[in-house]
């Protein structure tokens, strides 16, 4: 999959509405009608307010950094372009990174994977970089030792952001979990072009056609990907992958690569324009990756 040129969106000024003026006796002997009125400056006040929440959320902040490598918002920049963001260039456990054989120490004491996921209603959103689905309240949770971390939201990087034995994949799945006090643990899911198209991409399907002309769709109950108990999976301490790239996030990586048709794939990339959407590996700097895989079941004939 070769790189394009990155889209350039066109920066758009936030209009808030005008202070909104006092009513006047003569406004309300005008022959606008006083109640038609006071609805229209009500609503002006829930648009103020929808702005103002808008910007607070972030939405948008997308569009302030870049994946192009001759940008000056590009990968290798991101911790010059906001003070906060400085962990981007200074942090030590940064992430991505390439998992291979000489970082990788089987631990069978981390124990399978403990998930719990199940229906929410949910929604697809398109934050320009990356197509992102959000739950309405969590779907489930991921247990690690004592910890709960519950499922926030999931999207998707192509081509995927680790490698794995020196090779870089199509696509790359994020589930992304918080604590209640605000920890961070991200189960990364990686998938190579097959005839088995993925069961989430295809829950999607239709919402993510109408994302093409609209930033935010309801998709009505969607579940989460389930994984098996016995699957194996690396696990180390790494960061977020986009700005402000906040570190620790507990990071589980599959080692299990999944099937994506190559249509899902085009169905993620068409509206972010079809850019790639991966920020490059990260240096490793003494960190072990521990990989759990269950013990071999005793065959032998009794």
């Amino acid at each position: 999959m070769h790189t394009r040129s990155l889209y350039k969106k066109k920066c758009t000024a936030i209009t808030y509405p005008a202070p909104i003026p006092p009513v006047s006796p003569s406004m309300r002997n005008s022959r606008i009608p006083f109640q038609w009125l006071r609805a229209s400056l009500a609503l002006l006040v829930v648009l103020q307010s929808h702005v103002m929440a808008t910007e607070a959320s972030g939405v948008g902040a997308d569009w302030e950094y870049s994946y192009d490598p001759c940008s000056e918002l590009g990968p290798q920049h991101w911790g010059d372009l906001h003070e906060e963001w400085e962990t981007c260039k200074t942090g030590e456990q940064q992430s991505p990174i390439s998992i291979k054989p000489s970082n990788i120490i089987v631990c069978p004491s981390l124990g399978s994977l403990r998930t719990n996921y199940d229906t929410r209603p949910a929604f697809l959103h398109n934050k320009g970089h990356e197509i992102q689905v959000n739950w309405r309240g969590s779907p489930g949770d991921l247990v690690i030792g004592e910890k709960t971390f519950h499922l926030r939201q999931c999207h998707w990087h192509s081509p995927s952001e680790h490698e794995l034995y020196g090779k870089r994949y199509p696509l790359e799945l994020h589930m992304v979990h918080t604590t209640l006090e605000g920890e961070i643990a991200v189960i990364g899911m990686l998938y190579e072009f097959g005839h088995f198209a993925d069961p989430l991409l295809n829950q999607l399907s239709e919402g993510l056609i109408a994302l093409q002309t609209q930033d935010n769709v309801y998709v009505g109950t969607i579940r989460p990907p389930l994984i098996g108990e016995r699957e194996p999976y690396f696990r180390y301490s790494g960061s977020l992958t986009t700005p402000p790239c906040g570190e620790p996030v507990t990071w589980t990586v599959m080692k299990e690569v999944k099937s994506v048709t190559e249509s899902q794939l085009a169905s993620l990339r068409i509206p972010v324009h079809d850019k790639d959407n991966a920020r490059p590996v990260q240096p490793i700097n003494g960190r072990n990756v521990y990989m759990y895989k269950p013990p071999q079941e005793d065959h032998a004939s009794s």
